[in-house]
């Protein structure tokens, strides 16, 4: 470029900007742009061109990004004079700011003049004394010069508040890597020039020479209180608002002396008045801050939390203020301010008691945070609910809650149990529109808020049970003597969406949670001189309520589903009293007569139906459990009214009485255990072996037939049905439903999968004994030892189904219908292009065609798929029954994943879904249940194989994704879309469980991870670590997932990375080797990568350390192959300065470096572009991304944490436990 550099450069610019330039001017002149910024003099044209170019803002940025790129790529390898210059430039630029620079152009010259300070200022204090040279490079004069800056005009000042504010987000917030190099220089210097020097004096020891780099004796955090106090009286809301921006990012770490000299808390609390909606949110995040820091003093703490609960007469006034009409629509500018307000005040009940409460603070406390629970906004209203939890979980609080809240909030929960996702036009949702980006995320709001809301019920109930007793039987008298309750009373059936069936299913969730106060109690009241006495009463009141709700003779299923559920409670506290009775209602309830309905005619009342008789069997099998020897007594009664009414149940409700009839023989002191095992459950378990099942499980063919596919082809045959028919389409006459209702009865009894994994789970519940361990492995394994192969073999066919390969031998329009049977739909919010709505709809129509047949043959056959991995989890819980059969491994593996002959190639059979399921309900569940003597055994012939093949499968499904994401997407319509954001969301579940298998094994390690390990998986690290065949699959597999573009897995790999390293290394070449050559590379590829996880950075690094100071020492190939990677960096240097540092946040530092080195040689660095406003746009927006989770950090430090890996489609128990607790 020439002399008239600037000028080409204006040229080129507009060359790109015009709409007019053809696609070829504009590549030529970002080549020419791109040319100008590696030249050795961009940062002097970049300078000239922001200088002669001020008003022209495109050009100024563009000169300006010139400077950046030079002073982030450039700066170490210029020398002292090119730096002072270079900084020189940065300043007059910065000291031309006027009113008419546009914010991007503030922030771009705030972000230089950052840049350069945080790589030279106080440089000269790491020495001795400094000379003036080293003065002058070390920018001495820095805050003098902000000083300056802060005096030239209104423009200049709010551009001083930018730099303070960048800086500090950078030095305090956002572990900026450049200041992480200073970290020990740079932070004592932010914190003395905020500070008044004799408090700076009294914390820190420092010589003479660091007083040259401060110009104000008072610090800047005076000077901004004052300035924020004028400007609130000049009611500047511009100005305040810049003001608070800054103040914000300077109130978590200097010395809480400069908070208390300086009264922040009376400033904010007239931010909170101001009526200024940007100033009240960050003075609400501010305050937030304020109560949750550390403070040197506890007398400072104290004088903070005591000026906020004096104030709570103004902070009445500012929720009040806040309020609107809901009915007129949201008040965009007020409802985040509410929100952020009730959060800050539900967060001050940890300070309670250290409030002087001299003036009843505490009661107009308590009094606030009621006035907000009763907000109409679920959102704001539940931004409470957790306060009230834990302080009803705090004895100490009781005589507050009693004197001024309780009956209130007793009232206000109740009311508030409802199903507002059912409700029409209720109030709640005008502010859902705003708060949820979908139906099913405002449905899984509504059900964690009514988990709390149930939870105050709970705890009050227990903490004040007479109170609560009479209440609760005030407002059923008053419930079902109201026109709904007489209708509940009266009716078989009711609308789930109806008032009178929503109305009457919040009393009966009420009548819960008081049964789980009672059940609380028990553990909480310790007073022992009248426990017995207080508790026989209780005793009688839950007696006379029970008695009460069996007197009401409800018929509707699903409210009595939740009345049955309730007894079952009740069951638990008053045992013999009520059993019987209790008993006899609930047998009564499931095989109650609900005539004309059936699955056809009446689906969703039959389902309803079949819902209520689940819960039934479930309960039974309860009760069973917990009162064995009470039910002792009655066996032979209770064995003939199950004889009697066994004719008339389906076969599913005969399991749960068999299950129940088992539960009481096993689980009680009945004689003749043996005999009436075998009367139970052989008929049941014969099935397995019987010549039909044999035969249908011989291969596939026979398999289909059994499922009726042949029957199902030849109706199709008679309706003229072929490959190309569109079953959706055609709708299903009466012979096939009749041929419908044929199939769905044999379905029920296909295989006996139901029943043996049902006998097997009761069995195998609340065993406390080894002799009664021994006992039922001595009376299962007869049993399953001959059947399991059977269990097996169906489930091989189960997966070979899905192939298409073995469909080739099929009629075409079996193969057609085999192949729509195999579809899994699935609805999924967010990812989903139909509502959910539009999903069941469709769902329903299908019903009504022949594509039901496809559905129901597909349902059956993933159905009996899971309740067969169900069975095998199941039997694995009989330890050695299961383990110590000798070709068990490979039986199960092969079952599992079936690999196409003399190849790598796993049957495209099993989904991604399907996988999700095979781990998660069988894997999971098996390994653990691996006893230690079987262990030496089994592990080894299993674990390599299941860590290969989840290998395979990950590193294919995850190829095609990575693939995608770094090509160009190809354009596809909705419905393919929506399969691909489906198929990665699933995909990501599964590499979740996937991550939780292998902490299942070998624990974690890191700030993260919950706790020690367990015998479990120090058993498991030992089989794992000496057993060069497992740990070379495991480790590989591990790499893997910290490659995968997956944060939270890619993550928690890293903590399980880090928790292997001392067990593993310099204990096998070919290990250390693959350490060297496959981790170190996936680790240095995934953290210098522009999207890297900070947590992720921080943990991968400590990993990378450790195995660079590791085998760096012990083998030439890992030094040779560092010097093959880092691109020229000297790593003997860098290895020589890790090991003279003796802890990592120094070693971290000199890291930092290497990975920035890396980085910018692998071209991953942020360089910008040439779009001024998009380049600044996009800067801002992940700088915010960052400090936003950076301010969470600070701002919710009295909440509770979350787990990383938590996730409800990979719960760890895929049926649900079977007790709940009441007792937390």
């Amino acid at each position: 470029m020439d002399s008239n550099g600037g000028t080409q450069v204006i040229a080129a610019l507009e060359v790109i900007y015009s709409p007019k330039s053809t696609n070829e001017q504009r590549l030529q002149s970002q080549q020419f742009l791109d040319n100008v910024k590696m030249q050795e003099e961009a940062p002097l044209w970049g300078y000239e061109i922001a200088l002669n170019n001020s008003t022209n803002f495109i050009v100024k940025h563009f000169g300006l990004g010139l400077l950046s790129h030079a002073v982030k790529n450039h700066w170490p390898n210029y020398d002292a004079q090119r730096r002072i210059a270079l900084r020189k430039w940065i300043m007059e630029l910065n000291y031309m700011v006027t009113d008419q620079d546009p914010r991007y152009i503030k922030e771009k010259l705030a972000y230089l003049w950052v840049e350069v300070a945080k790589r030279s200022w106080g440089e000269a204090l790491k020495g001795g004394e400094p000379s003036d040279e080293l003065l002058l490079e070390s920018w001495v004069d820095m805050d003098n010069n902000l000083w300056e800056l802060w005096n030239i005009n209104q423009a200049s000042r709010e551009l001083t508040l930018i730099i303070f504010r960048i800086l500090f987000e950078d030095v305090f917030l956002l572990d900026d890597m450049i200041v992480l190099k200073r970290m020990t220089i740079i932070q004592p210097l932010c914190v003395m020039i905020v500070c008044p020097m004799d408090v700076f004096a009294s914390k820190y020891k420092f010589t003479e020479k660091w007083t040259l780099f401060r110009s104000n004796n008072d610090g800047w955090f005076k000077i901004w209180i004052t300035e924020l106090d004028n400007a609130l009286s000049e009611n500047n809301s511009e100005y305040v608002v810049r003001l608070l921006e800054t103040l914000k990012t300077c109130l978590n770490w200097p010395l809480s002396e400069v908070i208390f000299r300086n009264d922040v808390i009376s400033t904010l609390l007239r931010c909170f008045l101001s009526e200024i909606p940007k100033a009240q949110s960050m003075a609400l995040d501010s305050m937030h801050i304020l109560l949750t820091r550390p403070y040197s003093e506890d007398e400072h703490y104290k004088s903070v939390i005591n000026k906020v609960f004096n104030s709570m007469d103004t902070l009445e006034k500012v929720y009040n203020s806040l309020q609107f009409d809901p009915k007129d629509g949201i008040d965009e500018a007020k409802y985040p301010i509410i929100k952020k307000f009730v959060d800050m005040i539900s967060c001050l009940y940890v300070c309670v008691f250290k409030v002087d409460n001299d003036d009843n603070q505490i009661e107009k406390y308590l009094k606030l945070v009621l006035q907000a629970t009763y907000n109409p906004s679920l959102i704001v209203s539940g931004l409470t609910l957790d306060l009230w939890c834990s302080c009803l979980r705090n004895d100490s609080f009781l005589p507050y809650l009693d004197k001024y809240v309780i009956p209130d909030l007793l009232q206000f929960a109740a009311d508030a149990l409802i199903y507002y996702e059912q409700i029409p036009d209720h109030v709640s949702k005008t502010f859902a529109e705003t708060d949820f980006q979908s139906k099913t995320e405002f449905q899984s709001f509504c059900s964690s808020y009514r988990k709390n809301i149930r939870d105050i019920i709970r705890l009050i109930s227990c903490v004040k049970l007479d109170l609560a007793y009479e209440w609760l039987n005030l407002r059923l008298n008053q419930y079902f003597s109201s026109s709904y309750g007489q209708q509940v009373l009266s009716s078989t059936f009711l609308d789930v969406k109806s008032e009178p069936y929503l109305s009457a299913l919040s009393q009966f969730m009420i009548i819960e949670c008081f049964i789980n106060g009672c059940i609380r109690w028990k553990i909480w009241y310790t007073n022992s001189e009248d426990y017995d006495a207080k508790l026989d009463d209780i005793l009688k009141k839950l007696e006379t309520l029970s008695n009460q709700l069996i007197a009401l003779n409800i018929r509707e299923p699903l409210l009595l589903k939740k009345e049955i559920q309730n007894f079952a409670l009740f069951l638990t506290m008053l045992k013999d009293n009520v059993l019987f009775t209790l008993l006899e209602k609930i047998i009564t309830t499931a095989t109650m007569e609900y005539p004309g309905i059936d699955e056809e005619n009446n689906s969703e009342q039959y389902e309803a139906v079949r819902e209520l008789r689940y819960a039934c069997g479930i309960e039974l099998n309860r009760m069973a459990l917990l009162m064995p020897e009470s039910l002792k007594g009655i066996y032979p009664d209770i064995e003939n009214v199950v004889s009697r009414i066994m004719p008339n149940l389906s076969y599913h409700e005969k399991i749960s009485f068999k299950s129940f009839l088992l539960t009481i023989v096993l689980k009680s002191s009945l004689d003749g255990k043996e005999e009436r095992f075998a009367a139970i459950v052989d008929d049941e378990l014969v099935a397995w072996s019987d010549k039909s099942t044999v035969v249908g499980l011989s291969d596939l063919p026979w398999f289909m037939e059994r499922l009726g596919i042949v029957q199902i082809a030849e109706y199709f045959q008679k309706r003229g049905i072929d490959e190309n028919s569109d079953l959706l389409s055609i709708p299903i006459d009466e012979e096939g439903k009749q041929l419908k209702m044929e199939l769905t009865k044999r379905w029920q009894t296909l295989f006996p999968v139901r029943a043996t994994r049902m006998f097997i789970h009761y069995s195998m519940q609340c065993v406390k004994k080894d002799s009664e361990f021994k006992m039922l492995q001595d009376m299962w394994r007869p049993r399953i030892v001959p059947i399991l192969p059977y269990i097996l073999r169906l489930l091989y066919q189960l997966q070979s189904y899905h192939d298409p390969e073995n469909w080739q031998e099929l009629p075409s329009v079996v193969q057609s219908f085999v192949k729509y049977s195999t579809v899994e739909r699935f609805w999924e919010a967010g990812a989903s292009n139909k509502s959910k709505d539009e999903f069941i709809n469709e769902h329903m129509e299908a019903m009504h065609t022949l594509r039901d047949f496809a559905d129901s043959v597909g349902h059956i056959v993933r159905y009996t798929r899971e309740y067969t991995l169900l069975v095998v989890a199941a039997i694995s819980s009989l330890g050695s029954v299961f383990f110590d059969i000798e070709e068990m491994p490979e039986l199960l593996f092969n079952s599992i994943a079936i690999y196409k002959p003399n190849t790598n190639e796993i049957s495209p059979g099993v989904s991604t879904h399907g996988w999700k399921h095979i781990l998660n309900v069988a894997i999971r569940p098996i390994l653990k249940n691996c006893p230690e003597e079987s262990a030496a055994k089994f592990l080894p012939a299993f674990l390599p194989k299941l860590f290969g093949t989840l290998d395979i499968i990950l590193c294919e499904k995850w190829g095609k994704i990575m693939d995608s994401h770094e090509g160009t997407p190809i354009p596809t319509d909705d419905d393919e879309m929506t399969e691909e954001i489906l198929e990665e969301n699933l995909l990501r579940q599964l590499t979740t469980v996937v991550v939780l298998i292998l902490i299942d094994c070998v624990g974690q390690g890191g700030s993260h991870s919950k706790g020690k390990l367990n015998a479990h998986q120090i058993k498991m690290r030992k089989i794992i670590f000496d057993d060069i065949t497992i740990l070379a699959p495991f480790l590989k597999l591990l790499n893997h997932l910290i490659s995968f573009k997956d944060t939270k897995c890619s993550f928690n790999a890293i903590l399980i990375m880090k928790s292997c390293l001392a067990e593993v290394l310099i204990k096998n070449d070919s290990v250390d080797e693959f350490f060297t050559v496959e981790v170190m590379k996936t680790l240095l590829f995934s953290l210098t990568g522009s999207n890297t996880y900070r947590d992720s950075f921080y943990e991968g690094m400590y990993v990378f350390t450790v195995l660079f100071l590791t085998l760096y020492k012990e083998y030439k190939s890992t030094r040779q192959y560092l010097y093959q990677i880092s691109h020229g960096y000297d790593v003997d240097t860098l290895y020589e300065n890790l090991r003279k540092v003796d802890n990592f946040k120094n070693q971290r530092a000199l890291m930092v470096e290497y990975f920035d080195y890396i980085k910018s040689k692998n071209g991953t660095a942020d360089d910008g572009g040439h779009d001024a406003v998009s380049e600044e746009k996009k800067r801002q927006e992940k700088r915010e991304a960052n400090l936003m989770r950076a301010t969470q950090k600070l701002i919710q430090k009295n909440k509770e944490p979350t787990d990383l890996l938590d996730d409800p489609s990979t719960e760890n128990d895929a049926i649900g436990n079977l007790f709940g607790s009441a007792l937390r």
